[in-house]
């Protein structure tokens, strides 16, 4: 019997790669299509938002899009060669896909037929309605009985011990230079991403928002940073990345964040965007506006996991999990180990 055969498709959000107004326009209405599917959004109202925001992009000369699709094409090759070296008894190929820009999800899993299991991984920490939500309603309306007992989707990766080693592991043993100076002087920042609270009638969201899940995460590597003996920084906090549309958002924002730490006497800021797994719009560029409210102190961007070998190592044993799970629930584990 030949090796068994696992496609591995990795779910990232997808933004515009490039600065071009259609680019851009395209990325947003996609993304507010999907949004569409959970909370209502008019079709006048998607093209209006994507409108605007395509202009602002252009008036304000960016000159380049977003890293986080090559970067996600750089998780698909180094989680590639990682299950290559394994030698887990399954032939794994990998491939990045998008929920809002090319290539997208569906048109990924299209191409599953030929394979003895499809594993997907929703490339973020937490799961809420707008990723995983969607991605299983897909799977269950174009999947056969047979193809979903041959499918899994890799969540709930907040909770996972593991994961919190390798963001130790990353933010201490990544031989980036640490913040120096005493602890009380240094700062650093986790950004998440926002999430609804309250709609426009002060009433909790009627969807998964996974909001309480970011809360706990965030929660838990606090702790476990503070607790560090390795650690420079000695405050930790929590900041979102709202986008303040619909009602109230996750407190506190980033805006507000930056605010709370004026006029506190520190020298060192290190801003880390813990909520996602590769770097985008949302998470790059964000040092000017600390730097305004306190100009002399020393701002530091750390770049999201992306591809780090921590990171790639930490998915590459829940793949290797779920692709177990998916023979033994065939039987195809059994007869392998005969």
């Amino acid at each position: 019997m030949g090796a068994k055969r696992m496609v591995v498709v990795l779910v990232a959000h997808g933004e515009a790669e490039t600065a071009g107004f259609l680019d851009n326009y395209r990325v947003s209405l996609h993304t507010l299509q999907r949004a569409s599917e959970v909370i209502p959004v008019p079709l006048p109202l998607r093209h209006f938002i994507s409108l605007s925001s395509s202009v602002r992009k252009k008036i304000g000369k960016k000159t380049s899009g977003s890293p986080q699709n090559p970067l996600t094409r750089q998780q698909a090759r180094a989680l590639q060669a990682h299950l290559d070296g394994m030698n887990a008894g399954v032939t794994f190929e990998v491939i990045a896909s998008f929920s809002a820009s090319e290539p997208s999800v569906e048109a990924v899993l299209e191409k599953r037929h030929g394979f003895d299991g499809v594993i997907v991984v929703p490339m973020a920490p937490v799961d809420n309605a707008m990723s995983c939500g969607l991605l299983c309603a897909h799977l269950s309306k174009s999947c056969s009985p047979d193809e979903l007992a041959r499918t899994r989707v890799v969540g709930r990766l907040w909770e996972d011990e593991t994961l919190h080693r390798v963001y130790l592991d990353y933010l201490f043993g990544s031989g980036r230079a640490l913040p120096s100076g005493p602890r009380e002087r240094n700062a650093l920042m986790l950004l998440f991403h926002g999430t609804l609270v309250e709609d426009r009638n002060g009433a909790p969201p009627a969807f998964h928002t996974g909001h309480a899940e970011t809360v706990e995460f965030a929660r838990r590597l606090a702790v476990l940073i503070e607790s560090d003996p390795r650690t420079p920084w000695g405050t930790v906090m929590t900041a979102f990345l709202n986008h303040d549309v619909g009602g109230k958002w996750s407190n506190p924002s980033f805006e507000e964040a930056v605010r709370m730490l004026g006029g506190k006497g520190f020298q060192h800021v290190s801003l880390f965007a813990a909520g996602y797994f590769s770097d985008g719009n949302e998470t790059i560029h964000r040092e000017p506006a600390l730097s305004a409210i306190e100009p002399g102190v020393v701002v530091e961007s750390i770049p999201c996991l992306n591809d780090s070998p921590h990171l790639i190592a930490c998915l590459a044993q829940r793949i290797v999990t779920a692709s177990r799970q998916i023979l033994a629930f065939s039987g195809d584990f059994e007869r392998m180990i005969v």
